[in-house]
């Protein structure tokens, strides 16, 4: 018989601590409290856990400074971070540290569990390096079934991008400073790295209009071309036929020199 998922929920709300713990404990997990970053850092000296749950703002230590700690001396363990000061600052933050899951007071405890089963199947799914072919592919993947997700991209050299997918399109991309259409060719255009795919949130804005097909095409053209020029969308065939599936003409694949006058 398996041992039970350990869960360390940190939060200096004592009604909170209760209810969540004690919400978790009933589906399924041990779970172990501490009242504030400090205490949770010399907890986590002694013991494993399979997931953290901790709050922003408390004494001490805060959740950041506990999460930057975690992440460096307990690599590849799931957090959740909670907070009833979000802003988008904070998830910027947030997001920069790894792939981390943001939710905002106040929360169904019920929405606790879904993202925990979410993390684990997603980070037990795709995990691994990023080049030209399989960060493509993947992509390419989830917009063929129609999935909904959130991904976390990290480069070799440290940067950072986010890409929302959502209905066969990326609806929105971040990287660095830039958003939208540009920060999804930079994340594509990174050499080598790792990505992690989360569960899907609503963005703050959709800044993506264009249509998943189009993105990967000028993607791929952007690429083998080795420029930052972008490629109108009238010009580029589409990825999907009108039943779903990807086309492919003789043309792509063998593109003609003449021009048509």
């Amino acid at each position: 018989m398996s041992s039970k998922p350990r869960i360390l929920l940190v939060d200096d709300d004592p009604h909170l601590l209760w209810g969540v713990g004690k919400f978790l404990t009933r589906s399924g997990y041990s779970v172990v409290s501490c009242p504030d970053g400090a205490e949770a850092i010399e907890v986590l000296k002694d013991r494993t856990f399979e997931a953290m749950i901790t709050d922003i703002q408390m004494p001490r230590l805060n959740g950041l400074a506990l999460i930057e700690w975690t992440i460096q001396n307990r690599p590849g363990m799931k957090i959740i971070a909670i907070t009833a000061f979000g802003c988008s600052s904070v998830q910027q933050v947030l997001m920069k540290k790894g792939p981390i899951l943001y939710v905002e007071k106040p929360f169904d405890p019920k929405v606790m569990i879904d993202l925990l089963h979410n993390e684990s199947a997603a980070n037990n799914s795709f995990s691994g390096n990023v080049n030209d072919i399989t960060l493509f592919d993947y992509i390419q993947l989830v917009f063929l079934t129609n999935r909904k997700l959130k991904l976390h991209i990290t480069s070799t050299d440290g940067e950072n991008g986010l890409i929302y997918i959502d209905n066969r399109t990326a609806c929105h991309a971040e990287c660095g400073k830039l958003q939208g259409e540009e920060a999804f060719y930079k994340c594509l255009s990174f050499k080598g790295g790792s990505f992690v795919s989360l569960p899907f949130d609503e963005p703050q804005a959709r800044t993506i209009q264009c249509k998943g097909d189009f993105l990967l095409m000028d993607a791929a053209r952007l690429k083998d071309e080795n420029s930052k020029v972008t490629l109108h969308h009238s010009e580029v065939p589409p990825l999907f036929s009108e039943h779903g599936f990807p086309h492919f003409s003789d043309t792509e694949i063998h593109p003609s020199t003449d021009k048509e006058g």
